[in-house]
């Protein structure tokens, strides 16, 4: 089987996405398939490369334009590809424009990772070409079935969505390395890019009514704001960042930390991998109740607690009670790393995924 992987990047640059492409690739790579990963390269410049037994095609881009490489070659190369199987990841137009070329008789299986939210006015132009794609897609995959219940685009197709959920290397998350100094008193800890619908800001807010140290590990445009907003709240000396940490090193976070607290404000939201990396240390989490699959990770007084989003004291009140209940949020962690263990690893997001498209190629 040779799959073609449609993607934006491919890492070392770093992304949610990105990351779950590495995975994918190899993944795919470990049952035995031909694998090659179509992506933009960050320069005027065309590299193929092998990766980890993937073969990697960065297409020269010419830059950004409304977060999407100009990377003039990138459907040619698709079409050449000869693969037996494409799969694209939405939000991408790279790859939106290629399907519509992709030859009849190739399946194509689209994962459709959220709704278009911070960009929504261009739907207006894009919504006629998302549909068209929509349609050519033999299999639209999702990771929770509320993406389906909540988007508008996708209801109209949800006889062909088939719901797999995102997963992650347990062994990762089983390391001794130790982390950063502890400080007196509960850890929370915040992972993820700083950027607005992440909701960084109301957990800095929440934090002036706790007796706890906030560890906030990303980087991003809003790291000034919220450091001032820190002191705003007169939290500076409980609130730190740690910039971006290294997957080896982040492991130790999870594992340092009394709490996970996933505070983002909109459906820009629409999985939270983090959230399964901390319940994979077993530690409770604590999320908002978004419109995307954010909620049905984290599963409400099961393995955490799920409150409204943009909202401080809601927030600061979930996280006190936690902190106060030791007993419950070890009964929350211990049915997250259960919870993990059934439904969010990556050896059955991949056979999943590979069984979907040994029957696409079959039929």
């Amino acid at each position: 089987m040779k799959i073609l992987e449609l993607g934006k990047f491919y890492p070392p640059v770093r992304g949610g996405i990105e990351t779950l492409l590495k995975a994918f690739c190899e993944g795919f790579v470990r049952n035995g398939a031909q694998v090659e990963a179509l992506v933009a390269n960050d320069r005027f410049e065309n590299v193929r490369e092998n990766v980890n037994g993937v073969s990697v095609q960065r297409r020269r881009s010419l830059g950004m334009l409304f977060s999407t490489s100009l990377c003039p070659g990138y459907r040619a190369a698709a079409v050449r590809s000869g693969a037996d199987l494409w799969h694209a990841h939405f939000p991408n137009p790279l790859a939106d424009l290629a399907i519509l070329r992709a030859p009849a008789k190739i399946p194509v299986v689209m994962t459709y990772h959220s709704d278009i939210v911070r960009q929504a006015g261009l739907m207006r132009i894009y919504g006629p070409i998302l549909e068209k794609i929509l349609r050519r897609a033999d299999k639209i995959v999702v990771a929770s079935p509320r993406h389906i219940e909540f988007s508008k685009w996708l209801r109209p197709h949800r006889d062909k969505c088939v719901v797999i959920p995102f997963g992650i290397q347990l062994q990762r998350f089983e390391t001794t390395t130790a982390g950063p100094p502890r400080p007196i008193g509960p850890i929370l800890l915040t992972v993820g890019r700083l950027v607005g619908y992440k909701g960084h800001c109301w957990l800095i807010k929440a934090m002036s009514r706790l007796n706890a140290t906030l560890w906030i590990v990303g980087a991003g445009p809003l790291e000034a704001s919220l450091r001032a907003e820190a002191a705003r709240s007169g939290v500076s000396d409980r609130v730190q960042f740690f910039g971006n940490v290294s997957d080896d090193e982040l492991p130790a976070f999870y594992r340092a930390c009394d709490l996970f607290v996933l505070p983002s404000i909109t459906p820009n939201e629409a999985f939270g991998v983090a959230q399964i990396e901390a319940m994979a240390c077993g530690k409770p989490v604590i999320c908002c109740d978004l419109p995307s699959g954010v909620p049905w990770v984290n599963q409400h007084e099961i393995t955490g607690l799920v409150v409204p989003p943009a909202d401080s004291d809601a927030l600061g009140a979930a996280i006190q009670r936690l902190l106060d209940d030791r007993a419950t949020a070890q009964r929350f962690g211990a049915a997250g790393r259960a919870r993990v263990e059934a439904e969010f690893t990556e050896t059955k997001m991949i056979d999943r995924y590979y069984q979907l498209f040994e029957e696409l190629i079959a039929a």
